[in-house]
């Protein structure tokens, strides 16, 4: 019995070391908290803000500037935010940029701005607008801005599309995109278009001169689309854009033709 009981023993002990261990199950890891995303679209509304008060200052009327200030400001800061309290100077048009997020709140907004001061043409300026977070998501500018160049010549665009053009249906189609801008010029544009198809209206003083031109990209079935370039008269000048213009395939019991579908600015095809 004795001898039996060491035999089961060794006989236990020797499977557990030749057989295979299976692996101790793994905790699944739980994933920590995600950050909240930083509110860069009420940023860039707070640089704008700031930026048109901050550009802006009449040593007539020094109070003007501070009053605007103030209400962007962090508390505690002084209202003038370095102005020396001379000379004249307006902002006019502001452009919103990037936002560059930092730690505890803290971001930096790029500003382009269009400035005319006392004497002299307006020029373009640029600046960058601290900004933080504070209590209640409350965002307020943490510092003065800072001045910096404007980039000098274009920027690189993309290359020219080498998109083919459908010359039979452009053709075939034409008739119904020059339509299509006719009535859009004339205040009908819901008429020309297919059913069910909004085209918000034209503003007033805008005339068409022409439709310079029609491209369908290749294509097949009851839905195409293409470029369409059209010369405008607006402010006493000409002016010549490009349209995506998307044609429907419209049937009806006496026979179908195509229809503007949709429009926008540009093609992205």
């Amino acid at each position: 019995m004795f001898w039996g009981a060491v035999a089961l023993v060794a006989f236990a002990a020797a499977r557990s070391i030749l057989a295979p261990h299976e692996p101790a199950p793994q905790a699944v890891p739980v994933p920590g908290p995600t950050a909240a995303a930083y509110p860069e679209d009420a940023a860039r509304a707070l640089a704008v803000r700031a930026a048109r008060a901050y550009l802006t200052w009449d040593e007539a009327k020094p109070a003007d500037r501070a009053r605007e200030l103030s209400a962007v400001l962090a508390s505690g800061m002084d209202p003038q935010l370095g102005w020396d309290r001379r000379g004249a100077q307006t902002a006019g048009l502001i452009v919103p940029g990037p936002v560059a997020v930092g730690k505890e709140g803290r971001a930096r907004v790029r500003i382009d701005a269009q400035v005319s001061p006392g004497t002299g043409p307006a020029r373009w300026v640029a600046l960058d607008v601290p900004v933080v977070t504070g209590g209640a998501g409350r965002l307020a500018v943490s510092g003065p801005p800072a001045l910096l160049g404007v980039p000098d010549g274009p920027a690189s665009g993309p290359q020219p599309s080498t998109r083919g053009v459908d010359l039979a249906f452009s053709t075939a189609t034409r008739g119904a995109v020059d339509g299509f801008f006719r009535a859009w010029a004339a205040g009908g544009a819901a008429q020309a278009a297919a059913p069910g198809t909004a085209v918000p209206a034209l503003p007033d003083g805008v005339e068409l001169r022409a439709v310079q031109g029609w491209e369908a990209a290749p294509g097949s079935g009851a839905d195409r689309h293409g470029v369409a370039r059209v010369v405008w008269a607006i402010g006493g000048g000409e002016i010549t854009q490009a349209y995506r213009v998307q044609l429907t395939r419209v049937e009806s019991a006496r026979a179908g033709r195509w229809q503007v579908a949709g429009i926008s600015g540009d093609d992205l095809t």
